[in-house]
C-alpha cells in the first residue's frame, strides 16, 4: 500500500516570550536572575507545551513555536524532546533563519520534513551571515515516549529556526569594543546575543573572549588569555542600572592594561539601555579609573574613543579638471577660490584614472590607465613609478596617509598588494604578506578603514568554465610593524556571499562600508549599505551605477553616487536618487 503523505502549510507565530540574553553554550541547566533584574519585555507570549495526544506533525509544529522563547526561565520547547535531546539540545549553537511559511511533511512513520525559505545563519559566536533565499529541507524524527510522540533528532545542519521577524525580537545587535593599535579609538565588532535580561552577561562574556581570526594583530584587547568571570552573572542593580562585572583568572599587565578593560567593558556595556553603569571588578576589588569616582556612567569618562571624521569639501573631477565642491551643498556647488586658501591641485591628464588625495588635499595619487604606473602629485612636484606591477588597482588612502594598490607582479603574474609610505614623494612600494592570496585571484578593489586596522578588498576569480570574472568581497585585518607600517592583511572573512557581484567597496563608517553589487534577483549592479555584520540594506535602484563614495558629515555620512554615463547623484527621499552634476569621478580627500 502507497504511503500517505500529509502536508501541512504552517505559518509559525512571530511573537516571543521573554527569552535570557545569555547564548547557551551548554546543556546544562541554568538559573534565571531575580525578578528585580528583568528587563520589561515589550510583548509577553503564552507559548504552549506539548499535549496528551499531539500528532507527529502537531509536536514538530509545536515545537518551532515554543522555539522562540529558547531561552526563558519557563521554556518549554524541550517538552517536545525526548529526555536525552532535551538535556544535548544547545538552542543558539546554529540557528537558521527564514522568511514567509514553512511546510510540514509528515513523509512516514516517526519522520517529518519542514521546508522553509531560508535568508540567513547565526554560529555559536553570534555572528550573522546572510544568504541568498533559497528553500531548505530539514528532516526532524520522532519516536514514542510513554505512548507519546517526541522529538527524538534535529536535522544537522541547525539548533534553532526562527522566521527573520522572530529573530530580530530575538536577537539584539550589539557592539563589541576592541581597541586600535595605533590610536586611542575602538574598533567595533557588531554581534547578535539573545535579547533580554541577561544581555550584560552575554555581552561581557563574548568580550572577554579571544579575538576574531580576521582581526588577530590588527586590532588588541586587554582581556587577557584566561580571564572569565567570578560569578555566573553580571548583575544590574535594579534602582541605581550599574552592572557589577566580577573577573577572575588573570593578572593585568602592563601599564594602562586596567584602564583598557575597563574602557572596553564599559563602552560595550554602556550600549545597553538596561546598564547606566558599570563597575569592573578583578577578585572582589574595584578597578579604578582616572577621571571616573566611583561606577563608569559615560563615554567621555573613557580614555579612548569612538572614531568621528567629518570632511568639509570633496574633489570633483571633469576632464584633467579638479575642483573643490562643497558636500553640504545639495547640487554641490564649487567652492570659491576665496575660501580655497593654499589648495593647489594640478591637472591631471587623461591618462590617469581612480584619484584618490590624503585627507588635506597635499598629497594626490592615480594609476594610468592601462595598469602601469603609479602617479603623485604635491604641489608643482610629480613622480611617476612605473616599476611597481600591471593591472594596479586605484589607489586607497590610510589614516597616515600611505596609498595602498592592488594589482599583479610583473614577472610572476600573481597577486601582490602594495603599500607606498606617505613621507617620500618617490617612496618604494612596500608588498604586504597575503599568502592567502590564491595565484588566480586579481584584485580588483581596495578600501582601508578610517581607524586604519582593515582592509575591505574586492577580489575577482576567473570561473574557469565560463572564462567570466566573478568579484566578491572580503574584509582582512591590518597587521603593522614597531613602527606603524603595514606589514601583512590577516586571513580574510568573506562578505555578503549572497551576492553574486560586488564591484565597489568603500568604508562609510568604522563599522559600515557603502557596495555596488548584484544579489541573484537584480538585473543589474545596484547600490547597497552593509553594516559590518548585519543585513544588507538596499539603497534604492539607480542604472548604470558604478561608484558610491561616502562623505563624512558631523550628522553621518552621505553618499554620493556616480553612474557609467557619468551622472553624478545625490540621495532623494528613502531609496530614490537626484542628479545634480556630470563628472568623471568624485574623490573624498583621506577616504
Amino acid at each position: 500500500m502507497p504511503r500517505r503523505t500529509l502536508i501541512i502549510a504552517v505559518a509559525v507565530a512571530l511573537g516571543l516570550a521573554g527569552c535570557s540574553g545569555e547564548l547557551p553554550t551548554t546543556p546544562d541547566p541554568r538559573p534565571g536572575l531575580p525578578v528585580s533584574q528583568q528587563s520589561d519585555r515589550e510583548v509577553d507570549r503564552f507559548v504552549a507545551a506539548a499535549e496528551e495526544g499531539d500528532t507527529e506533525l502537531e509536536i514538530v509544529q509545536g515545537f518551532l513555536r515554543a522555539a522562540e522563547g529558547f531561552a526563558s526561565d519557563t521554556d518549554v520547547s524541550r517538552t517536545y524532546l525526548t529526555s536525552e535531546l532535551a538535556s544535548a539540545w544547545v538552542p543558539t549553537s546554529t540557528v537558521s533563519i527564514y522568511e514567509g511559511e514553512t511546510t510540514l511533511t509528515r513523509t512516514g512513520p516517526g519522520e517529518v520534513t519542514v521546508e522553509v525559505q531560508t535568508v540567513g545563519r547565526l554560529d555559536a559566536d553570534g555572528r550573522l551571515t546572510e544568504q541568498s533565499p533559497r528553500t531548505s529541507t530539514h528532516t526532524f524524527e520522532l519516536t514514542e515516549v510513554g505512548g507519546e510522540h517526541r522529538i527524538s533528532a534535529f536535522p544537522d545542519d541547525a539548533s534553532l529556526w526562527l522566521s527573520q521577524l522572530a529573530f530580530e525580537r530575538a536577537f539584539r545587535p550589539t557592539t563589541l569594543s576592541y581597541l586600535n593599535t595605533q590610536q586611542d579609538v575602538f574598533v567595533p565588532e557588531l554581534r547578535w546575543l539573545a535579547d533580554s535580561e541577561g544581555l550584560p552577561t552575554s555581552v561581557t562574556r563574548a568580550q572577554l573572549a579571544p579575538l576574531p581570526p580576521h582581526l588577530e594583530g590588527a586590532v588588541r584587547t586587554a582581556a587577557g588569555e584566561g580571564m572569565r568571570l567570578a560569578t555566573p552573572a553580571v548583575p544590574v542593580d535594579p534602582s541605581s542600572l550599574v552592572a557589577t562585572v566580577n573577573l577572575q583568572g588573570a593578572t593585568l599587565a602592563g601599564d594602562g592594561a586596567a584602564d583598557e578593560l575597563q574602557s572596553q567593558l564599559a563602552h560595550s556595556l554602556l550600549g545597553l539601555s538596561s546598564v547606566a553603569g558599570v563597575q569592573v571588578q578583578v577578585a572582589g576589588q574595584p578597578l579604578r579609573l582616572e577621571g571616573a569616582d566611583g561606577p563608569i556612567t559615560g563615554a567621555t569618562q573613557l580614555p579612548f574613543s569612538d572614531l568621528e571624521r567629518e570632511v568639509g569639501q570633496v574633489l570633483l573631477r571633469v576632464g584633467e579638471q579638479l575642483t573643490v565642491v562643497d558636500p553640504s551643498q545639495y547640487a554641490l556647488r564649487d567652492v570659491p577660490e576665496s575660501a580655497l586658501g593654499d589648495v593647489d591641485l594640478p591637472a591631471v591628464g587623461l591618462e590617469w584614472t581612480g584619484v584618490s588625495a590624503t585627507g588635506d588635499l597635499d598629497d594626490l595619487a592615480a594609476v594610468s590607465g592601462d595598469g602601469g604606473s603609479f602617479r603623485r602629485w604635491r604641489g608643482e612636484q610629480v613622480h611617476t613609478n612605473e616599476g611597481i606591477g600591471d593591472r594596479l588597482t586605484a589607489p586607497a588612502v590610510d589614516t597616515n596617509g600611505a596609498f595602498w594598490l592592488g594589482g599583479v607582479h610583473r614577472s610572476s603574474q600573481t597577486p601582490r598588494i602594495w603599500v607606498v609610505d606617505a613621507d617620500d614623494l618617490d617612496a618604494v612600494a612596500r608588498p604586504v604578506e597575503t599568502d592567502w592570496l590564491a595565484d588566480q585571484e586579481r584584485v580588483h578593489g581596495l578600501s582601508i578603514s578610517p581607524d586604519g586596522s582593515r582592509a575591505a578588498v574586492v577580489l575577482g576569480t576567473v570561473e574557469s568554465a565560463s572564462g567570466e570574472v566573478s568579484h566578491r568581497l572580503v574584509l582582512s585585518g591590518i597587521v603593522r610593524d614597531g613602527q606603524g607600517r603595514p606589514s601583512g592583511l590577516t586571513e580574510p572573512l568573506q562578505l555578503v556571499p549572497h551576492l553574486d557581484e560586488v564591484t565597489s567597496a568603500r568604508w562609510r563608517s568604522a563599522g559600515e562600508l557603502l557596495l555596488v553589487g548584484q544579489r541573484p534577483e537584480d538585473p543589474a549592479p545596484q547600490p547597497f549599505l552593509l553594516p559590518l555584520g548585519g543585513w544588507l540594506e538596499s539603497l534604492g535602484e539607480l542604472p548604470g551605477v558604478v561608484d558610491v563614495v561616502p562623505v563624512p558629515r558631523a550628522t553621518g555620512a552621505e553618499a554620493i553616487a556616480r553612474t557609467e554615463d557619468g551622472g553624478i547623484f545625490v540621495p532623494e527621499g528613502q531609496e530614490g536618487w537626484q542628479p545634480v552634476r556630470n563628472g568623471d569621478q568624485v574623490v573624498v580627500p583621506g577616504g
